[in-house]
């Protein structure tokens, strides 16, 4: 008779709880390593993106002007619409792009946070460099229209939804604007040239840029080769930040606008700082104002209008008071600060380029405090959130 084989289970010398209690680290170390790696691929397509788009722009820019002067359009004409449209492309197609991957809200936030990092950050850092001059003609034409593009959306927003008619009416004022700017630069060339209003010329210097002197001297050849792929790899740099912001959002858990008013409205204002630094060390910053203006007044209408027109958006209380509102707060000061000196041109010294970046800075202090508490104002600014 075969014996039966006995099978001696061995009892494991771990217990089920030592087990789970190894393995929670273990799991805590891959969540962390995915997080990590999230985010990182994140940050670098924003990065890359930026560097692309910035890139882009000034070579479709050059590529549309050079192609422009051998067709012989006058050079106000590509002043105010291809080097017009080029300061504010990198708005403009992240504003498009966002939309039509449907967060409308990161167009939002890129556009009133890049107003707020126009004045409070870049004429801010200007002005501690060297004081700005701010040429009192601005006030006859640039500063009304500002606060009116200002005012526009704020007013659209406070039933808390931008619609599409409302959208198309801000896509409406800036063509409006557009064409104001052209008639007046062509009756300022035109008296300027019969004698009649020797200013005439350097007004309109001020109000319109020129071409480069590289698109000047590019050839058709290579203005269609620059406009061609500068558009292609501004569409798809586009693309790409879109996708390395809404992923960093995701990570973090936190809303898009947030995003748009931090990292992207950083990034797409980087040619307009950069420009600025470099006018103000040479000692040549009375552009200065002038061009945030016209940039601002494009964000304001030409970028919300462009999303809202894809696709309509919400726009949250405190959305509308912390954001919209120290929009308005800044262009009141910009407006206040000009209007202080009664001269020909009024003097925007150092101590107005601290307040900006102060300002700057205790609201990048409360976007971050925001974030850290799901979103939560301080008890101080509690009455924002009231209904």
């Amino acid at each position: 008779m075969r014996n039966s084989a006995h099978v001696q289970c061995t009892k494991s010398p771990y217990s089920a709880g030592d087990i789970q209690e190894n393995a929670a680290p273990a799991a805590s170390l891959t969540t962390f390593g995915s997080f990590f790696m999230s985010i990182t691929i994140a940050l670098l397509c924003v990065i890359l993106g930026f560097v692309i788009l910035i890139y882009s722009a000034q070579k479709f820019v050059d590529g549309a002007s050079g192609l422009a002067l051998c067709l012989g359009v006058p050079e106000i004409l590509i002043g105010v619409l291809i080097v017009g449209f080029g300061t504010s492309a990198p708005e403009i197609m992240v504003s498009i792009f966002s939309a039509l991957e449907g967060s409308s809200k990161l167009a939002l936030g890129n556009a009133w946070g890049s107003n707020i990092c126009n004045i409070s950050l870049i004429l801010g850092v200007t002005a501690l460099i060297a004081p700005l001059w701010v040429q009192r003609s601005l006030f006859r034409k640039e500063y009304p229209l500002l606060l009116l593009s200002v005012a526009g959306p704020l007013i659209f927003a406070m039933d808390g939804y931008i619609s599409k008619a409302e959208s198309a009416g801000l896509l409406v004022f800036i063509s409006l604007f557009v064409m104001y700017t052209v008639y007046e630069g062509f009756r300022a060339r035109k008296l300027a040239r019969a004698g009649k209003l020797a200013q005439c010329s350097e007004e309109a210097d001020v109000q319109i840029e020129e071409c480069s002197e590289e698109a000047r001297n590019l050839g058709p050849l290579k203005s269609s080769l620059y406009t061609f792929f500068g558009l292609v790899l501004m569409v798809v740099s586009s693309k790409v930040i879109v996708f390395g912001a809404v992923e960093i959002a995701k990570v973090l858990e936190i809303s898009e606008v947030i995003i748009g008013l931090t990292v992207v409205a950083v990034g797409t204002s980087l040619p307009e700082l950069t420009a600025s630094v470099i006018a103000a060390r040479k000692g040549n910053n009375e552009l200065a104002v002038g061009n945030i203006i016209g940039s601002n007044i494009f964000n304001n209408t030409a970028v919300l209008g462009l999303a809202g027109v894809i696709l309509p958006y919400d726009v949250d209380r405190i959305e509308l008071v912390r954001d919209g509102g120290f929009c308005l707060f800044l262009t009141m000061s910009l407006l206040l600060f000009s209007m202080r000196l009664r001269t020909k041109e009024a003097r925007l010294g150092r101590r107005i380029g601290a307040f900006w970046v102060t300002t700057y800075i205790a609201y990048m202090a409360l976007l971050v405090y925001m974030t850290m508490h799901h979103n939560s104002l301080p008890e101080f600014l509690s009455f924002i959130s009231m209904k």
